[in-house]
Parts: structure tokens; C-alpha cells; sequence
């Protein structure tokens, strides 16, 4: 009899197989191989005509443009599927502008963030006719002086940073641990103090070649709460009423608010847990207590302790999309204009990244070794021939992701095991997880790792990273190929003082550095 569960709008289990859209997740394995990264193309889609209606329907006073953050998910395939939705973009660097102006984007709605801007970024930015957004002090003198020797205008944008003084909660961001979110936010380094971009804006005003037509603020994914916003979008319409009065009274054509917004699922963070520095300190107290009493005592002891250590994914769902743009919609119609500001034509922006691609892709990878533990104590550890360096961006904020094992997605989880990745750290991917009866040549799909992660790879241990795949409904095309060994090594060079003598050539060590 077959079987059928609905895991999200892109995932679902069939006959103990893990589906993504239409296709078996198993059969992408055998036929592009692993690890491999998968991404839906219909889940971005769907998540950026949710954006784009959440917010429209909030916003009825003006225009409102889903601006997507490719620094999430900067693949040209994906870019374009973006641009074909009638977005903007939101952009960083040199390369995210040329993969943007590539996709098709209208250069109006590209807006381009980022502290520092060289000067052949801006110079070229101001040739591509795209929005710069103003970071720091240093960017308008380059700018001015590009567009006078281009005679073009550079529209602009300034980027605030407000103040959170009403949201107090600790940051999500591990790096600030149970530091409370509005200084968190006060110490990263993107936005300008309101004294700063009053200054900017008195001198834009005036100048021939640089029209000053809004604002933007971006605080990022510090907490998934929806107070958190609602925080947000009042000490931006706060700060923003203080700026345009202080301008004289001037009325932005356009705002910006940024993103951050959680994904359904939220790993964010999931693999803190704040009372666990209390719970190993215990550990060590009864280790060091039991030590008098023997070996054979303290590790029976301890093995009945080890024995109730397990770790779970976040099991509360983040607020909907729908959630997200009510309260930032409804808090900005309303304070908005008790501090002057007029809402009727203007238009807001909107920067999501993780939230439009993290539920779009999974990431599939096989077990290659289980190594059981059984004596002082139990513990198993399953390898997989993934690495934690392969997800730079969820190691970074400590994301715990759900997982599943695509060919035995049904299957009960019976156990308990470290999940490891093949690199020669510890690679603990997914630490004390409870696992299905495991065999070598399973395959685990780690969810909701389509934003930041495959962007965000490394070549540690000189490793070649894995290859993309975009699926539409049961089509599967590759978008990103597997590298090689030698591609790993293509920007080295050799001094001509290290180089070995004309006969002998580097090729048989690269050989020997991919089978080894």
C-alpha cells in the first residue's frame, strides 16, 4: 500500500522516500551524485509571490517592490528566477551586481548595500544606472565625482540606523550571546547615525548629479519575533521623521526596510542552548567527584549521564510571511505619520533572503562509515561525506537543521548518534540526534539550507565542493557542477624558485591529493 505525508509545499515523503517536488531526493543522488545540493524552483517562486501579496495587501497607500537579497543564494539560475518574478534586487559586491544585471533585474530596483564601496564598484554603479544605498561618509565625494565626469544622475538612497531602544531581548546572533538586541544591533557595522545622514542629505540636496529619493534601514535576523519588527519599523519611522525634518521638511519617494525574516522551520540558532554551560559544568563536577571511586564507577556513572543527552530541532514555527507583513505594514501606516512623514505614493521596499530560498533547497549527502562506541560508554557516530565547512553561513549562527533520511523517511528513529561531516575537524554536523536503524550508503537530507549555505562554501582540506541541482516539478537540471581536485588548485602559483625541474610536473601530486 502506498503512503503519502506533505512536509511542507515542497516536500513531502512517498513510500518512505523523501520527495522534493516531484522528484525522489534518492533517485537526484544516483543521477548527479553526493553530496549535492537541491533547490525548488517552484518554493521560490511561491515564497516570493507570498512577499509580494502579504505586503500589497498591507500597503495599499503606494507602490510596493519585493527587492530579494541575493547574497542568500547568488547562483545565476536562481537570479533569475528572481528577475522572471518582476523583483528588484538587493546586492553587496562587484560580483552580486554583475550576476544581477545578468539575471535581467531592472537597474532602478537593484539596490546596492555594502560598507566599504570601492571606487571602481561605485563608478560602475553609477555607469549601471542601479540605486546605491550610502553607508558610510566616505562614498559620496566618489560618488559625485563619478557621475560628474559620466554626466549621469545616481539616485540614492541614505541607510539609518535606528536605535531599538523598545526591543530589549537578547540577540539570536551567538556572537553577542544574551546581549540585549538593541545594542547588538548598535555595534554592527552597516547603517549611519541620524546626525550622520542629515549630514549626507543637506549635502546631496543641492548637487546637480545625485538625487537624494529615500531611506533604508536593514537590522537583520537578530530575533524571529514579531514584536521585534514591530520595534523595528517604529524606530524607523522614529528616526525617519527626525531626518526629513531636519532636511526641511523633505519627503522620500521610497523606503526601504529590509529583511531578516525567519523561515518556517527557523534553525537559526537552534543549536544553542543557553543552560548547557550549567549542564557541562555539572558533568565535570560529578567526573572530578567520581574520580576516587575508579574507573570502572565513574564511567558507569557517567554513561547513564551521556545516556540522556539529546538534541532536537526547533520544534516552534517561525511567524508566516503573512504574519511578517502585517505587523511591519500596519506599525509603519501608523507611526509614519505622526512623525511627518506622508504615506500616501511612497513606495516600500522589501529585502527577504532567508526567508525566500531557505525552505527552497535541501541538501543531500550519504553515510559512508558508522563507527558505534560501546565501551567506557555508548555512543555512535555516523559519517557522511558532507562537511560543516560546506555550510560556512548555518555554522556561523549555529543552525540546527531538521533533517531526514531520504530513504527511510518513514522509517522510526530508534537511536542516538553524533552525525559528522568528512572534514578533519570534528565536523559535528548534527550533534546527539536521534536516528532510524542506519546502514552505510543511506542518504540524509538535511532542510531548509537553500539560503546562505551553498554561497557560503570553503575549499578546507583542499575539498572540492558539490554540485547544484533546480528542480521543477519532476524536471531536475544541473546549475552549479561538481568541482574538480584541479579546479580546487587553479588560482595557486608556484615561484619560479619552488618549482621542481623541467621534466617533473605538478600533475601526478594533484592525482595523488584526490585519491588520498
Amino acid at each position: 500500500m502506498s503512503t503519502y505525508t506533505r512536509l511542507d509545499d515542497c516536500l513531502s515523503i512517498r513510500n518512505g522516500h523523501l520527495f522534493i517536488e516531484e522528484c525522489d531526493a534518492v533517485e537526484l543522488v544516483r543521477q548527479f551524485g553526493s553530496p549535492l545540493f537541491v533547490f525548488s524552483e517552484d518554493q521560490i517562486r511561491r515564497n516570493t509571490r507570498r512577499f509580494q501579496s502579504a505586503f500589497e495587501r498591507g500597503w495599499p497607500d503606494g507602490p510596493v517592490k519585493m527587492l530579494p537579497a541575493a547574497k542568500a543564494n547568488w547562483i545565476p539560475a536562481i537570479q533569475r528566477i528572481i528577475a522572471g518574478e518582476g523583483c528588484g534586487c538587493d546586492i553587496y559586491s562587484p560580483g552580486e551586481l554583475k550576476v544581477a544585471l545578468e539575471a535581467g533585474f531592472d537597474p532602478e530596483f537593484v539596490s546596492v548595500n555594502g560598507v566599504p564601496k570601492d571606487e571602481e564598484h561605485i563608478y560602475r554603479c553609477v555607469e549601471a544606472s542601479v540605486r546605491i544605498t550610502i553607508d558610510s561618509l566616505e562614498e559620496l565625494d566618489v560618488i559625485e565625482r563619478a557621475t560628474g565626469e559620466m554626466g549621469r544622475t545616481a539616485k540614492v538612497r541614505l541607510r539609518l540606523k535606528p536605535t531599538l531602544s523598545g526591543f530589549i531581548a537578547h540577540s539570536d546572533f551567538v556572537g553577542e550571546g544574551l546581549v540585549p538586541t538593541d545594542l547588538a544591533a548598535m555595534v554592527y557595522k552597516g547603517g549611519l547615525t541620524k546626525d550622520q545622514v542629515i549630514a549626507l542629505g543637506r549635502r546631496i540636496l543641492p548637487m546637480d548629479w545625485v538625487e537624494l529619493v529615500g531611506f533604508h534601514q536593514h537590522h537583520g535576523r537578530h530575533h524571529r519575533s514579531l514584536r521585534y519588527w514591530e520595534e523595528q519599523m517604529k524606530a524607523f519611522a522614529r528616526d525617519l521623521g527626525e531626518v526629513c525634518q531636519a532636511l526641511g521638511g523633505f519627503q522620500p519617494r521610497e523606503i526601504d526596510i529590509g529583511g531578516g525574516f525567519a523561515v518556517p522551520r527557523d534553525p537559526f540558532n537552534a543549536a544553542t542552548n543557553y543552560a548547557e554551560p550549567l549542564g557541562f559544568a555539572a558533568l565535570h563536577a560529578i567526573s572530578r567527584a567520581l574520580k576516587p571511586f575508579g574507573d570502572e564507577v565513574r564511567y558507569a556513572v557517567l554513561a547513564r549521564l551521556v545516556d540522556t543527552l539529546v538534541s532536537e530541532p526547533n520544534p516552534h514555527p517561525a511567524p508566516s510571511i503573512e504574519e511578517y507583513a502585517e505587523v511591519c505594514t500596519r506599525t509603519l501606516r501608523q507611526e509614519l505619520p505622526r512623525h511627518g512623514i506622508q504615506t500616501r505614493g511612497l513606495m516600500l521596499q522589501v529585502e527577504p533572503g532567508r526567508a525566500i530560498h531557505g525552505n527552497a533547497g535541501i541538501h543531500l549527502t550519504t553515510v559512508r562509515n558508522i563507527k558505534p562506541v560501546t565501551s567506557p560508554f555508548r555512543w555512535n557516530i555516523i559519517v557522511v561525506d558532507t562537511t560543516e565547512f560546506w555550510f560556512t553561513g548555518g555554522r556561523y549562527e549555529h543552525h540546527l537543521f531538521h533533517y531526514v533520511f531520504a530513504n527511510k523517511a518513514d522509517a522510526p528513529l530508534v537511536g542516538k548518534a553524533d552525525i559528522v561531516g568528512r572534514s578533519c575537524y570534528g565536523d559535528r554536523l548534527m550533534p546527539i540526534v536521534r536516528v532510524p536503524e542506519v546502514q552505510v550508503g543511506d542518504i540524509l537530507a538535511l532542510l531548509d539550507t537553500g539560503a546562505y549555505q551553498e554561497v557560503s562554501m570553503s575549499n578546507f582540506n583542499a575539498l572540492p565542493r558539490p554540485a547544484a541541482v533546480l528542480v521543477t516539478g519532476d524536471r531536475a537540471h544541473l546549475i552549479r557542477r561538481r568541482e574538480t581536485v584541479d579546479e580546487v588548485f587553479r588560482r595557486d602559483i608556484i615561484p619560479p624558485h619552488l618549482q621542481r625541474p623541467a621534466e617533473e610536473t605538478v600533475e601526478p601530486a594533484l592525482t595523488r591529493i584526490g585519491g588520498g
